[in-house]
């Protein structure tokens, strides 16, 4: 790793918008099979606010900068995980009609 991936690793978090998108759609998700409500949609996500109500202490799977810390790290830049990220957040949104 150069020392300038070294500092976007310093200074990158995920732009998350929280608009619950994702939380919405882990039935595909093997991790996520126990936080299903059988509908795709996690038993920890408000309806209401799409705020998670385990935030704090949510699986990794669901926090996209340990997963690249933890596992992605090798396979990509942070930069690059981010824009896969944010792709799929975008087709996710595309495919459910999310304004």
């Amino acid at each position: 790793m150069d020392i300038n991936q070294s500092k976007e690793n310093e200074t990158m978090n995920f732009p998350c918008t929280h608009c619950g998108i994702c939380c919405k759609n882990i039935s595909n998700i093997a991790e996520l099979k126990e936080f299903d409500k059988g509908n795709g949609i996690c038993k920890h996500l408000n309806l209401q606010s799409n705020a998670c109500e385990i935030y704090d202490t949510r699986p990794e799977i669901c926090r996209v900068d340990v997963s690249f810390e933890k596992v992605y790290r090798k396979f990509f830049s942070k930069s690059e995980f981010y824009a896969l990220n944010i792709s799929a957040c975008e087709a996710l949104q595309a495919i459910n009609k999310f304004n």
